[in-house]
């Protein structure tokens, strides 16, 4: 997001095109035009080569942009990469890593460098795209997100926090029964929670614990807007938690530390298990889909008790921790 919203505040007039999750639509509204996204998701774009006639379409609507540039983020896929090379784009920026035919087309990769958070790589390849273009430069940290179109209005809630035990695999959650039993110890301590209800982490939860489902992005960026603490695991509600200011505490897995918040970071607390040497087992060109610890199975997370995590959210709610971000 820091990279589409600095490209249309720094080039109000370029046509910038975005192809993106149906379900991240609003988070892109003030900046991209309806006429000029493309809405796929990524297990249809990374599955594409085994139906071309899907690509087609894609095709036709990259090209009709006539784009000059493009940028690739580091996890695409080779159809993404292909929509590229086949474009009209004199310059294709994208990470340098992984197949040589992904490598080989991109005019201008970047190379990761050690002590980068995934969003600083990201916003160099924004960096070289400008440059490349001739354009200048841009600042060297990326900002925040900028999401105050879905939080407009919206009041940070005293106590409240909001847990959001779900995450895409089972390799990157902290087991759900484990998040509501300290949803139930916070409550005991007066705080506010709500529980997001999610398919992946059904369990019941103590009474006194709110529950909620949230239908649309926007409706998740406006709840965690409003809490003053966040616990979830290395997933994208976190993400979106870090980006409006909130406190977070998460759980991690396989992660590494290069995909911890990148904002705020005052406000950060990444629990790991640091004397385990498989952890993390995830690198920026490798993602695990099972655990190698076969004596311990995801013990990066099962390690971690409630004990723990509670003491962190007490003293991350405690009236001596810094204040939330405020919202605007």
């Amino acid at each position: 997001m820091p990279v589409v919203q600095a490209l249309r505040r720094r080039f109000p007039q370029w046509r910038i095109g975005l192809i993106t999750h149906p379900q991240l639509r609003e988070l892109y509204a003030p900046e991209i035009a309806d006429d000029d996204l493309l809405l796929v998701s990524p297990d249809d774009m990374r599955l594409a080569w085994r139906y071309p006639w899907r690509v087609r379409p894609w095709l036709r609507l990259v090209r009709n942009l006539h784009p000059e540039a493009i940028l690739l983020s580091y996890d695409q896929s080779t159809v993404a990469h292909l929509l590229g090379r086949f474009s009209s784009a004199r310059l294709r920026v994208g990470a340098r890593f992984g197949m040589p035919f992904r490598r080989a087309g991109l005019t201008h990769p970047v190379e990761w460098r050690q002590g980068w958070s995934f969003a600083q790589w990201h916003w160099e390849m924004a960096r070289t795209l400008i440059a490349g273009l001739g354009q200048g430069e841009i600042p060297a940290q990326p900002p925040a997100p900028d999401l105050t179109h879905l939080t407009r209005g919206t009041v940070r809630v005293p106590g409240r926090v909001v847990i959001h035990p779900g995450a895409k695999t089972e390799m990157n959650r902290w087991p759900a029964e484990r998040h509501a039993e300290l949803a139930a110890r916070l409550v005991g301590h007066g705080a506010e929670v709500i529980w997001v209800k999610v398919t992946e982490a059904a369990v019941p939860v103590a009474a006194g614990v709110q529950t909620m489902a949230t239908g649309t992005v926007g409706d998740l960026v406006r709840l965690l807007a409003s809490a003053s603490l966040f616990v979830g695991n290395n997933s994208g509600p976190l993400h979106l938690a870090n980006a409006v200011g909130t406190p977070v505490v998460a759980v991690t897995g396989r992660a590494p530390s290069e995909w911890d918040p990148a904002w705020h970071r005052e406000h950060v607390r990444v629990l790991r298990q640091p004397d385990l040497p498989c952890q993390p087992c995830e690198r920026f060109d490798y993602l695990p889909r099972t655990c190698a610890n076969t004596t311990e199975p995801l013990a990066c997370l099962r390690r971690c008790g409630v004990d723990s995590v509670e003491a962190v959210c007490l003293e991350m709610l405690s009236p001596r921790a810094a204040q939330p971000h405020p919202l605007s």
